[in-house]
């Protein structure tokens, strides 16, 4: 499943699915496209990651679980470069690399 940020039908429902994993005790893969790893910024309002306020929760997973955030290096760059702190942090991962991660995956939600 790939949407836009925020799209869904149900604002929560990827989140739902990922906290469903982590209660049965499942590793997951969390990936960020785009302008989406702005929900990871401790320094950021999650409008410019074009979600409702206060929709921060996936900076929350580690917590939770085993968790592995992953984003697109030219986007952790922009980050770096604009003084965002990010939650976690996700790992760096080019667009070949990311798709080779899918393909290894059993399931695939990227935000």
């Amino acid at each position: 499943m790939r949407s836009a940020p925020g799209a869904s039908r149900e604002s929560r429902a990827d989140l739902d699915v990922a906290l469903a994993a982590l209660s049965l005790d499942r590793q997951i893969d969390v990936y960020f496209i785009g302008a989406a790893v702005l929900q990871l910024a401790r320094n950021l309002d999650s409008a410019a990651a074009q979600l409702p306020p206060g929709y921060k929760a996936w900076a929350a997973l580690h917590d939770l679980g085993d968790v592995r955030l992953f984003a697109e290096s030219s986007w952790l760059a922009r980050c770096s470069a604009g003084d965002n702190d990010l939650i976690g942090p996700p790992t760096g991962l080019g667009s070949a690399q990311m798709a080779l991660h899918w393909r290894s995956c059993n399931a695939v939600w990227s935000l």
